[in-house]
C-alpha cells in the first residue's frame, strides 16, 4: 500500500537490479496467523485502493484460489468485519497509477509467492 500511496502522491519508485535484498523469515512465527492476517490485508488493500472492477476481479480470484479451510474463513470474516473501516478510508488510486500497475495483475495471479497455503 505504501508504494501505491507514494505513486498517488506524485513520487516515483524504481527497480534497481544492483540492489539485492534477502528476507529471512522468523523461525518462531505463527504461520497460520501470518496467513490469516496476510489474506485479510490483501483484501483490505484491494478494497481500499483498487477501483471497483479490478477490486471485484481480485476479490473473486482470491475467493477461488485461497484454500478452503478454517484459516481462510477466519481471514475473510476479519476482512468483512473491517468493511465499515475500509469504506470510511477508501481512496482509490488515480487512473494513471492504476494503469501503470495493471500489468502486475497477471503476474500476481500466476505467482506462487502469495498462495496463502
Amino acid at each position: 500500500m505504501l508504494a501505491t500511496d507514494l505513486l498517488s502522491a506524485g513520487w516515483e519508485i524504481c527497480y534497481l537490479d544492483r540492489l539485492i535484498v534477502h528476507h529471512a523469515a522468523s523461525r518462531v512465527r505463527d504461520a497460520t496467523r501470518r496467513r490469516r492476517i496476510g489474506l485479510r490485508n490483501t483484501l483490505w488493500f484491494t478494497w481500499l485502493r483498487r477501483p471497483l472492477v479490478p477490486a471485484l476481479r481480485r476479490t473473486a480470484f482470491l475467493a477461488r484460489s485461497a484454500p478452503r479451510d478454517r484459516t481462510s474463513a477466519l481471514a475473510w470474516w476479519d476482512a468483512v468485519r473491517g468493511l465499515p473501516w475500509v469504506l470510511a478510508h477508501r481512496r482509490t488510486r488515480p487512473r494513471e497509477v492504476e494503469t501503470r500497475l495493471e500489468p502486475l495483475d497477471a503476474t500476481q495471479r500466476a505467482s506462487t509467492a502469495r498462495r496463502y497455503v
